[in-house]
């Protein structure tokens, strides 16, 4: 009983058995101590797993330097071979029905993942373990168990990342199920819905969804292109968005109209796994647009016909009075600039309309007369209805002045028209922009500048001045009529887009 041995090893906690006195302890001399304590011990030493051993009736402690680390200065090394009531009171009425049920030979115990809270470091700590506690044999004890051996593992990392991540997987869930957007999770080639939010729920009626392919769950749409479409997704791996896309579904009178998102879920090695559906019911939205074109014909209609019936008055008023028939075209010409203008933002539904367009819509009937030509450059920009209509006008008067006494009235001559926009140099805020348009005339008769000033002159000098918010230069040099205009853009406020000029990212 002598042989000491299986004290051997163990690090720090081996140097501190070995040095302990233990004859001031309940379990008495080491070379007294029963085999089944000795073997215990051999075990708890010369294992990097984290073991405690309680012993005899009062459960005297034990450990090893793996358990030593899950536990403060309040119990190491102070804990060795004293009771484990006294120790272990603040956990008692979570162990110790525990380590009675083994000393009784009712069996071990198994927890995983455990709440134990303990004091270490000088502060309450959410200690969470995974452990059993099992039976020491001893022939000589009640019931033939002289001890508890405690396999652990803490795991409170691993339980506050797992309960971290199902916090934030919970709270986008919620966010999911918030969305006025409908999404919905489809697993495998067969597409099984595996989550839906609130919108797809009610999108589909009183469908089942989870569990059910998109076939079984939705069959009104077999022939509609969105199986195919999904399928496209699953095996080539590419995303899908587009809309609004028409869907039809059984026991709706009226069809409905989508924005559809499909995303390709893959694993961790790439492949594609499912796929990952979201979009907007833009059904109201669309019958809306549909209606405001509607209305817009309408108007469109309307106001042609009340521009036929000024050309109508002007026509008979001039008759009777006997003007000359060059007035007379001149006013019938600027009512048809206005009406082609008109007719472009009633095209866009009177949105806006892109320079290139509305400077495209002003020549054409002199590009195609034969006189002249034209050289058109500029980045392609969003004007807003009241601008497009002004300079629409404005190009009108230039190139009728063109026409009958500047460069398109020679068969060399030529116009150029070039646009830019540019920071503003009286307001360094980036919120304003400054539109600058050119009119050059080269080719063309010598220029002679009017002795007076006509209506057309007035309309660029005044009318766009206060249309444009900015002015027009003329100026009669001697290669040709050069006109300027330039238009400043103020924007609704710090990162919005211009209110009368939207950028397009492709250029003319």
């Amino acid at each position: 009983m002598a042989d000491l041995t299986f004290l051997d090893g163990g690090g720090e906690m081996g140097a501190y058995l070995r040095a302990h006195d233990w004859g001031a302890t309940s379990l008495g001399p080491p070379e007294n101590w029963p085999q089944g304590l000795r073997t215990a011990v051999r075990l708890l030493l010369n294992t990097g797993h984290p073991m405690y051993i309680f012993w005899g009736p009062d459960g005297a402690c034990l450990y090893n330097d793996a358990y030593s680390l899950s536990i403060g200065p309040e119990r190491h090394p102070g804990s060795i071979g004293r009771p484990a009531r006294e120790i272990w009171d603040e956990i008692w009425h979570i162990i110790g029905p525990q380590i009675a049920q083994v000393m009784a030979g009712k069996g071990a115990t198994w927890h995983e993942n455990q709440l134990v809270p303990i004091t270490r470091r000088g502060r309450r700590e959410e200690v969470y373990w995974t452990y059993s506690y099992g039976p020491i044999d001893d022939g000589g004890a009640p019931n033939g168990v002289g001890g508890v051996l405690v396999v652990c593992t803490e795991t409170t990392a691993q339980v506050l990342n797992e309960q971290r991540l199902e916090t934030e997987l919970e709270r986008q869930r919620s966010l999911l199920q918030q969305m006025p957007g409908f999404v919905a999770v489809l697993n495998g080639p067969d597409h099984v819905f595996s989550y839906v939010n609130e919108a797809a729920s009610r999108l589909g009626g009183a469908r089942r969804f989870l569990g059910r392919t998109l076939r079984e769950a939705f069959p009104d749409l077999e022939g509609q292109g969105f199986f195919e479409l999904l399928d496209r997704v699953y095996v080539s791996g590419e995303r899908f968005a587009a809309g609004p896309i028409p869907a039809n579904l059984e026991g709706e009178t009226a069809q409905r109209f989508i924005d559809l998102l499909c995303e390709p879920i893959r694993n961790a090695a790439g492949t594609v796994t499912g796929v990952f559906v979201g979009g907007y019911d833009v059904t109201e939205h669309e019958r809306t647009r549909s209606r405001q074109r509607l209305l817009i014909e309408e108007l469109n209609h309307r106001v042609k016909n009340t521009l036929a019936t000024v050309q109508s008055i002007v026509a008979q008023t001039f008759r009777a009075r006997a003007l000359p028939a060059r007035a007379r075209e001149d006013v019938e010409e600027r009512l048809m600039a206005l009406a082609r203008a008109h007719d472009l933002l009633t095209q866009e539904n009177w949105e806006g309309a892109d320079i290139a367009d509305v400077v495209a819509q002003a020549v054409t009937p002199f590009a195609s007369s034969g006189a002249g030509g034209f050289d058109i450059s500029g980045p392609s920009l969003r004007l807003t209805p009241h601008r497009a209509l002004a300079i629409a006008m404005a190009l009108q008067e230039l190139t009728t002045n063109a026409v009958k006494y500047g460069a398109l009235s020679h068969p060399e001559g030529r116009v150029c028209i070039r646009w830019s926009l540019h920071p503003s140099a009286d307001e360094p805020d980036e919120t304003v922009r400054v539109l600058r348009l050119n009119w050059i005339e080269t080719g063309g008769p010598p220029v002679v500048p009017p002795t007076r000033r006509g209506f057309g002159l007035r309309l660029l000098q005044q009318g766009l001045s206060h249309e444009l918010d900015g002015r027009a230069t003329v100026t009669f040099g001697p290669a040709g009529l050069e006109c300027e205009i330039v238009s400043h853009l103020t924007t609704i406020g710090s990162g919005s887009p211009p209110a009368a000029l939207i950028p397009n990212p492709d250029p003319v």
